[in-house]
């Protein structure tokens, strides 16, 4: 029994690493592997050199083409454990890439900071966001106004915050999700507060040093309700970027091309109306080609194929005239297949008809032929052809 469960565990264990792809990324020739192509339609492991100072790695895979603040397709990063002391990184891509393609690919390295450096980060945060609130809350006499509404004031001061921490990471990878209403709130109370309350606050002063007094209750309330809030994100372990290699246009494999044999049975409408209605019916066997190999595609169009082929048999039409069709001298069609499970597809097109008389003849064949609608249902095997070389 312990030797089944071990022999399992292992098999198991096969199985996944057999789902990516490993490649390995040239830190000094900022390459993959020899400089070959990126594989395509598949999970890839990536692994690099990372030095022991470095604690984190990121990896952004954007379109090949667009502007410098472009969002990534896919971003992934490994973090180095305390018991991780090899100076390489694993880095999982969970995000297949198109065959035939190119993609700009953005690596970049951070190394943990101390708390000093956090202390230096957040007296900067804290210095910006200052600056910024001396500039939009207006002091006068008997009140304090703000230069802009609370929401954009609100967009400010997470703006700064972000911009703040462009070159930063934490460790939990948890994102900044902005001040809180209980800030919205306090701001809402400076615009509309007036300064004259302050004398029931401070009944020992007189009105204009009660104001003076209210005045800064509120402001410092403001700032010490902002830097609690940004200490709470800020006591997470944090990493600083020191390195960052950007590779463009890197392309991926060139993809394996796939046609498949088609093998079935339909019917096709011949002439008629609901009282005399004349179908034919035969078995068929053709080729489909599909729409889409790429997963990163829609599950529709992973599934639809064209198809072209021809019918067995002639098909039996009205007054028993034999119905055939062009070229084959047999009823041809072209249409589409959609996989309803496994290898049973549902086929629905055109039939290409013409009397049996005449078929096969070249001459005049374009007065001759006639168009009509089928459906059938067929089995598919695919078949891979490989064009990369």
């Amino acid at each position: 029994m312990h030797y089944t469960l071990t022999l399992c565990v292992l098999l198991l264990a096969s199985q996944l690493c057999a789902q990516y792809k490993a490649v390995t990324y040239d830190h000094e020739k900022v390459v993959f592997g020899e400089n070959q192509p990126l594989p395509a339609e598949s999970h890839i492991m990536l692994q690099g050199r990372a030095a022991a100072h470095i604690g984190l790695v990121e990896l952004d895979i954007l379109d090949q083409k667009g502007k410098d603040n472009r969002l990534p397709l896919y971003t992934n990063r490994w973090r180095r454990s305390e018991d991780w002391t090899k100076e390489q990184f694993m880095l999982p891509i969970n995000f297949k890439l198109k065959s035939s393609s190119a993609y700009d690919l953005r690596i970049k390295y951070y190394v943990p900071i101390d708390a000093a450096e956090r202390q230096t980060l957040d007296s900067t945060l804290t210095h910006y966001r200052l600056l910024y609130l001396e500039q939009v809350i207006q002091v006068n006499r008997n009140s304090l106004d703000l230069a802009q509404n609370e929401r954009q004031i609100m967009r400010s001061l997470n703006e700064i915050v972000y911009k703040g921490l462009k070159l930063y990471r934490n460790a939990t990878n948890i994102p900044f999700e902005g001040f809180s209403d209980l800030v919205r709130l306090k701001l809402q109370q400076i615009k509309t507060t007036s300064l004259n309350k302050g004398k029931a606050l401070f009944q020992d002063q007189d009105a204009n040093s009660a104001k003076v007094a209210y005045r800064k209750k509120l402001l410092t309330e403001l700032r010490q309700m902002l830097r609690t809030e940004l200490q709470q994100y800020l006591n997470l372990r944090w990493y600083k970027l020191t390195d960052r290699q950007d590779i463009d246009n890197y392309s991926t494999e060139r993809g394996k091309r796939t046609i498949a044999l088609q093998a079935g049975f339909g019917g096709a409408y011949l002439s008629g109306g609901t009282s005399n209605l004349t179908l034919g019916a035969a078995p068929f066997i053709g080729l489909a080609f599909p729409l889409s190999n790429r997963p990163s595609q829609s599950k529709f169009l992973n599934n639809l194929s064209v198809n072209l082929g021809v019918f067995l048999l002639d098909f039996q039409g009205a007054n028993n005239q034999m119905v055939s069709g062009p070229i084959f001298r047999r009823p041809t069609y072209v249409g589409l297949s959609y996989k309803l499970f496994r290898f049973v597809h549902l086929n629905a097109g055109a039939t290409f008809l013409e009397d049996s008389a005449t078929a096969g003849q070249i001459s005049g064949i374009e007065s001759r032929v006639f168009i009509r609608p089928f459906i059938g249902v067929s089995a598919q095997i695919d078949l891979w052809l490989d064009f990369s070389k």
